[in-house]
Order: structure tokens, then C-alpha cells, then sequence
């Protein structure tokens, strides 16, 4: 006979762990929140908009382009968990290894990652849209670089979450940077968010890059504003952020890096 009580006492079991666990209410509401509020932008800016000159690849490309800084940040955020869950935190800073030298190897692991993972998406979209690898690949290098520094302003801003917290801050800073996907206008112009969300995505340099590949793509302005805003605005983030990681990390490391691991 199968037992209903012992049934729900499962369901009881893991109720209590979701309200308990930061990491399972952020499954549970935050990634459907954000398809709804992409989707949605989108669909919005669609509507409204009558010109759709190049969109094809504009739409494309802001995928691509996106993956420099939503995967990029999720890849430097899994090589610090990588340490947690292998319990290996402790022994890897025990090593004469600076933390300077830690950072700088993540970060060639974040250009090495993203230069397979690009190289990869291109070929896919050329096998199957009407797109040139040329075009792709010129319009690539230009907006990259800014976003490469946002990659590292948000890697290392979910790296400063989860040196601090240890894993019970892994879910919360795999949010940060996609926290910010609706502000940054990847697929949409930012025009259709709310006043409110404008102010925010005036914030930052992810918004203006994208903003400007649309401009250069479907209007054919010069991005060159644009892209010195994203500069500016993404080199100061990302070297702020380098700071502040290595200073959280030390008082991490004062209180003791087993505590991570709990």
C-alpha cells in the first residue's frame, strides 16, 4: 500500500528547504520573472516599431554579443563554485598563490571560454541564416571589447557575493548579471522600458553598446558616442570591481575560507 503521509512528508521536506533556501525562490520565481519581462520588451518594441532595416542580424548579433557578458560572467562565477563544491577552496589558497595571479588566470579562462563558445554561435548562425560570416564578424569586434570589461565587472561582482556568502550565495550571484539583461536593451531599444527602468540602463555601459550596434545596424549612424560611453562606463566598473573582490576575498580569507564550503 502506498503510503500518502509518507508522501506528503516529502513534499513537507522540500516546502521547508524552498522556504528556507535563497537559491530555490530564485529558481522558483526570479527566471521566469525575467523570460516574461524579455519576451514581453520585445514583443512591445515590435509592435511599435515600423523600420526593420537589418534586423535579422541586429537581433542575432545582440545574442552573440550577449553571451560576452551574461555566459562570461556565469563562467568566472563556476570557476570559484568549481573550488566549493569540490571542497578544494582551502587547499588551492593554501598554495603560494596570489590572488592577484587567481583573478588574472580566471580571466584568461573567461577570453579562452568565450573565444570557443563565439567561434562556435558564428558558425551556427551562418549554416543557418542568411547572414555573412564578414558582416558578422566585422560588427562583432566592434562592439566586443566594451562588453568583455562588463564581463568581467559582473564576473567578479557574483565572485565578490560568493566569496562572501560561500554557496548559500552561489543562485544569488548567478543573478547579477542576468539581474541586469532587461536593462541592457540586447534585444530590444530601451526606448519601450519604463521611465523608471530607463534611469537605470542610463547606468550602464552594456545599454549604450547595444544601442549603438542597433544604430549602426539598422539606421546606419555612427556608433562612435555610443561606444565611448560603454568604454568609459565599463572599464571604471570592471576595475572597481577587480578592487573590491580582492579586498572581500582577504576578509574572507581572515574568517576562514572553510566557512564557504558549509
Amino acid at each position: 500500500m502506498i503510503s500518502y503521509a509518507s508522501i506528503w512528508a516529502v513534499v513537507l521536506r522540500h516546502l521547508h528547504v524552498w522556504k528556507r533556501d535563497l537559491n530555490v525562490m530564485l529558481f522558483g520565481f526570479y527566471w521566469p520573472m525575467l523570460d516574461i519581462l524579455i519576451w514581453g520588451f520585445l514583443g512591445a518594441w515590435i509592435q511599435t516599431t515600423q523600420q526593420f532595416y537589418n534586423y535579422e542580424i541586429a537581433a542575432l548579433l545582440g545574442v552573440l554579443l550577449w553571451q560576452i557578458v551574461g555566459r562570461g560572467c556565469n563562467i568566472m562565477a563556476n570557476a570559484f563554485c568549481e573550488e566549493l563544491w569540490s571542497h578544494n577552496v582551502v587547499n588551492l589558497f593554501s598554495l603560494p598563490l596570489r590572488i592577484s595571479e587567481w583573478m588574472l588566470g580566471v580571466v584568461m579562462f573567461y577570453i579562452i571560454m568565450m573565444s570557443m563558445t563565439t567561434a562556435f554561435c558564428m558558425l551556427v548562425i551562418t549554416a543557418l541564416y542568411n547572414v555573412s560570416m564578414w558582416n558578422l564578424f566585422s560588427t562583432f569586434l566592434i562592439f566586443m571589447p566594451p562588453l568583455f570589461f562588463c564581463g568581467i565587472w559582473l564576473g567578479f561582482t557574483c565572485l565578490q557575493i560568493i566569496v562572501t556568502l560561500g554557496k548559500r550565495g552561489v543562485e544569488l550571484g548567478y543573478v547579477v548579471g542576468w539581474f541586469l539583461m532587461p536593462f541592457s536593451g540586447a534585444f530590444y531599444s530601451i526606448d519601450i522600458l519604463p521611465v523608471w527602468a530607463q534611469k537605470i540602463s542610463a547606468c550602464l555601459p552594456m545599454s549604450y553598446v547595444f544601442q549603438g550596434m542597433r544604430a549602426y545596424l539598422m539606421q546606419q549612424q555612427d556608433p562612435t558616442a555610443y561606444l565611448l560611453k560603454g568604454y568609459i562606463l565599463s572599464i571604471l566598473y570592471a576595475a572597481s570591481a577587480l578592487i573590491l573582490f580582492a579586498y572581500c576575498f582577504n576578509c574572507s580569507k581572515r574568517n576562514g575560507l572553510a566557512r564557504l564550503t558549509d
